[in-house]
């Protein structure tokens, strides 16, 4: 018996029926790249013209009855993934603090729409986890805290770190002193 969700190639990035597109779904995808290819890009030092450029992606997106996308998003800005990174990360001098704060929402509101997508069963865990880890900044990281151990603890005399330490150290029974 097949495990698993039977669904999950309607839902899947990884299934490999991805590469059955109707004619009609085609034309619905190349009529959104082509209206975002000819979308007017903002000028970065204009909040105004920020917001209205992100506003007019998901209203494409809407119209086309598509899910957004980081890349769109990003191109709607006329900016690449490296660049956004960059800017977000300080690498690249941005034109305003407004400039990064709408940044920061718009991928902010992306990891939700894809959280929701999840939390629906509209995505497969492994698809969901992947954009998280590669769009949102989660990570799979152990973290540890290291502790000196009882710190408050009297010195030890060297009489008994010199106990301590004939404990502790192993004898090989097979060492012969040479003299």
């Amino acid at each position: 018996m097949p495990r698993g969700n039977p669904n999950i190639k309607e839902y899947s990035l990884i299934s490999g029926d991805n590469v059955n597109i109707s004619e009609e779904e085609n034309k619905n995808y190349i009529s959104l790249i082509k209206e975002s290819f000819e979308a007017n890009k903002p000028d970065l030092k204009n909040p105004v013209e920020i917001n209205n450029a992100i506003q007019d992606y998901f209203d494409r997106c809407y119209s086309h009855n598509l899910r957004p996308g980081n890349m769109g998003l990003y191109n709607a800005l006329g900016l690449t993934r490296q660049e956004v990174n960059e800017y977000l990360t300080g690498r690249r001098k941005a034109p305003n603090s407004e400039f990064i704060d709408t940044l920061k929402k718009a991928k902010s509101v992306m990891a939700e729409y894809r959280e929701l997508l999840g939390s629906q069963g509209k995505l497969s865990p492994p698809v969901l986890i992947f954009w998280q880890k590669n769009h949102d900044g989660f990570e799979d990281v152990q973290r540890m805290e290291l502790a000196a151990e009882n710190q408050l603890k009297p010195e030890k005399t060297p009489e008994e770190i010199q106990k301590m330490l004939d404990e502790d150290i192993p004898i090989d029974t097979d060492y012969k002193e040479i003299k």
